[in-house]
């Protein structure tokens, strides 16, 4: 095996150990946004603020529970100066009867809605690729991770302070999700830590297409190479995982054990003898 390419973003990651042959080539999918069409643009201009909502293309937001769809939509009509898009399966639901800020769409250019600054906040599952998208386009996120790694994303968000965590149970409490929302829209530090990861990811040496292309040319000329295997790879069983030392460090261990129980039974015979002579 010559390299191994990870859909990861080192900017964007938790640290750990690597291999000089696991090339990060995330963000490979992240193309260039695209004008809006007339009606998205008309969407976005209705109101100052306009927060997306999209919990991927798996899970399908029409099989929520009721009470997780009642607090959201409870949640948008308690914001009316605010515009919500919610990529929703069925738009013509009846639930959403009679709400004038919400915008439901079976599908939503989401790559290109987060491109626009006119959009304030993406309500999201935590998909890699949605992650990646809003990061590049300096988006705060809530976060509302459903299965995988999206628990994971979602911590990483917290960490770098662009966006707030949400467990799925929140859902059904409309305090909980509008906490969020009003946090992110009042505090500033949120969208500054979104625009830093942006400005980061844009100022990369090399982006990941460059990665790509690179890695597979020198793959195709030079094959494996054996300056990036690592040394490991030739160590026999015992002394890969240490089992050696660990033999040692067990004996030693199993010694002093002995040693120590040895002394403490000398120490309590020899009491229960002078207590018997007293007696």
């Amino acid at each position: 095996m010559s390299w191994v390419l990870v859909n990861s973003e080192p900017l964007m990651e938790f640290e750990r150990p690597t291999l000089h042959k696991v090339v990060d080539i995330g963000g490979l999918g992240v193309h260039k946004p695209k004008p809006l069409s007339e009606e998205w643009d008309r969407i976005l201009n209705l109101r100052k603020h306009t927060i997306l909502i999209s919990f991927g293309s798996v899970a399908k937001s029409m099989f929520m529970t009721e009470s997780m769809k009642r607090g959201i939509i409870n949640v948008v009509k308690s914001y009316p100066n605010i515009t919500f898009i919610w990529k929703y399966e069925q738009p013509d639901d009846a639930i959403f009867k009679g709400i004038d800020n919400l915008v439901p769409s079976e599908w939503t250019p989401q790559s290109c809605l987060l491109a626009d600054k006119r959009l304030t906040l993406f309500i999201t599952h935590g998909g890699a690729g949605s992650m990646m998208e809003s990061a590049q386009r300096a988006k705060p996120l809530i976060v509302v991770p459903l299965f995988g790694d999206q628990t994971r994303n979602a911590r990483l968000i917290e960490k770098f302070g662009s966006g707030i965590l949400l467990k799925k149970r929140h859902l059904t409490d409309s305090n909980m999700l509008r906490k969020a929302i009003e946090q992110i829209l009042t505090d500033s530090r949120y969208q500054k830590a979104a625009n830093r990861i942006s400005r980061l990811l844009s100022r990369r040496p090399f982006s990941p297409e460059e990665k790509l292309v690179k890695t597979i040319e020198l793959a195709a000329e030079f094959g494996d190479l054996p300056e990036l295997k690592v040394a490991g790879r030739n160590l026999g069983y015992i002394a890969y995982y240490n089992l050696d030392l660990l033999i040692i460090l067990a004996a030693i261990s199993a010694v002093f054990v002995y040693l120590v129980l040895c002394a403490s039974l000398r120490i309590f015979t020899h009491f229960i003898k002078v207590k018997v002579k007293v007696h």
